[in-house]
């Protein structure tokens, strides 16, 4: 299935860079492909795209209409997503807002825990799955074959004995290397199974459509959240880059509909007969007034990134400090002018992001951003032992924007993303402590020639 899927994905970006070119050589096409490129890039600058997108296609369409052509109609993020609905957070402003953008389900925080470590949070997982009475949801973007998947199905195998269901759903580009394994525990261990987005022998507008979260419901009372994948690196079993640091959040109560909720939006992707998630919810916890935890999912629209809105308005209502880690620092223009914007006015900011970098591109236009911030009065820190994976965002030491996205285009603009918005001061400084441990300051001075060249493809990195 692997080799199909990557000799189908060759096969079809060099043909259409070939039948591109070679169309192209007529005068009188030339000329026909150079007017439909002027006027699909009209409509594009004319739409609510993001500025980085319309500037990257603009170029494209202008240098080689036809292939600007193409690559639009295929790169782009397939048009709209259903916008979650919109929830109340139970009278909490902050988490008012975070609902009303992003959807989801808000409950009280008590009982929530940080994770540090991936360890601990697949020990902790497996320890509630093989607990499980009625179902268990898992979903997550990479999944590898080793010692935790293994470990992971070894635990689901358990529950079909019992009665007790089980869903899992990852991503068809994330996962193709181990699909056909996946597949093969799943039927083994009788669980149920959905890949989403299969890259097929036709590609379409939603290739770059992928579901990056990664969360798990036990039985309606329990819910994780956080940037681990499923894969030995997550757990120390072997080692990528260095130490690969990450985690994520435990939590009970009426939040956990909110993950039930993202899991199903993902779950039912594309498929004609979708399954309600009425029957999973638990609708038991009232929302708390004071400290709280929503959960929620962020979808690609085509245009907004109502994740970016989230960032950019905790960023700007940010009183002493924001603190943040991220494995990749691309930022839109939005949440960039928010950080400087925060940094200028005597906020104390602070950006984690890897000493050893997992996507050497993707790193390079990283301290390309990072020189940026720096040069604006902010701190960007580098985590000394090897690659930080988990996504925090810490506000005044109180607000803690926790989950899979990353601060790049790609998750605000491309993926579907699972997080969460507390307002929990346990749970915010146990993660700036966390995000900060092993942190030592980049002198800056590294970004290239390279990096900068690159930064015009930022929007697809």
């Amino acid at each position: 299935m692997k080799a199909v899927s990557i000799t189908a994905l060759a096969l079809q970006l060099a043909a259409l860079v070939g039948v591109s070119l070679w169309l192209s050589r007529p005068l009188w096409l030339a000329l026909l492909f150079r007017g439909a490129g002027m006027l699909l890039c009209a409509y594009i600058l004319d739409s609510g795209m993001n500025a980085a997108y319309k500037t990257l296609y603009a170029l494209l369409l202008s240098a080689f209409p036809l292939l600007g052509i193409l690559a639009y109609f295929i790169l782009r993020a397939g048009g709209r997503a259903r916008k979650p609905t919109p929830k109340k957070a139970g009278g909490a402003k902050a988490g008012g807002y975070a609902a009303a953008k992003l959807g989801g389900r808000c409950g009280a925080a008590d009982g929530a825990e940080y994770i540090a470590t991936g360890e601990r949070f697949f020990s902790m997982l497996i320890k509630d799955i093989r607990a499980a009475k009625k179902y268990v949801l898992l979903q997550f973007f990479i999944v590898r074959e080793g010692e935790l998947l293994e470990e992971l199905f070894a635990a689901l195998g358990s529950l079909s004995g019992r009665g007790v269901k089980a869903k899992f759903c990852f991503d068809a580009f994330g996962a193709f290397r181990a699909e056909k394994t996946i597949r093969s525990l799943c039927e083994k261990n009788r669980v149920e199974y959905r890949a989403f987005n299969r890259i097929g022998w036709f590609l379409n507008g939603g290739i770059n459509r992928r579901n990056h979260g990664k969360c798990a419901v036990i039985d309606g009372k329990t819910a994780y959240i956080g940037g681990v994948n499923v894969g030995d690196e997550y757990v120390g079993k072997t080692e990528r880059f260095g130490v690969w640091k990450d985690g994520g959040v435990r939590f009970h109560g009426g939040a956990v509909d909110g993950v039930i909720e993202a899991f199903f939006s993902a779950y039912n992707f594309r498929r004609g007969k979708k399954e309600s998630p009425e029957p999973y919810y638990n609708r038991k916890s009232a929302p708390a007034e004071g400290e709280f935890l929503n959960a929620f999912f962020s979808a690609p629209t085509g245009e907004e990134s109502h994740l970016a809105e989230v960032y950019k308005t905790a960023i700007y209502n940010a009183k002493k400090s924001v603190t943040i880690s991220t494995p990749y620092l691309i930022p839109d223009d939005g949440v960039t002018n928010a950080l400087i914007s925060a940094a200028e006015r005597g906020v104390e900011v602070r950006v984690v992001i890897p000493a050893v970098p997992d996507k050497r591109a993707v790193y390079e236009v990283s301290l390309v951003f990072a020189e940026k911030l720096k040069a604006h009065g902010i701190a960007v820190l580098r985590y000394a032992a090897g690659f930080i994976h988990c996504k925090n965002t810490v506000i005044d030491g109180e607000y803690l924007l926790s989950g899979s996205g990353n601060m790049d285009y790609r998750s605000l603009y491309l993926h579907y993303e699972i997080g969460l918005f507390a307002r929990c001061r346990r749970l915010a400084e146990a993660a700036e402590k966390d995000i900060l441990e092993g942190a030592e300051n980049y002198a800056g001075g590294e970004a290239n020639l390279k990096g900068r060249a690159l930064k015009i493809l930022a929007p697809f990195m």
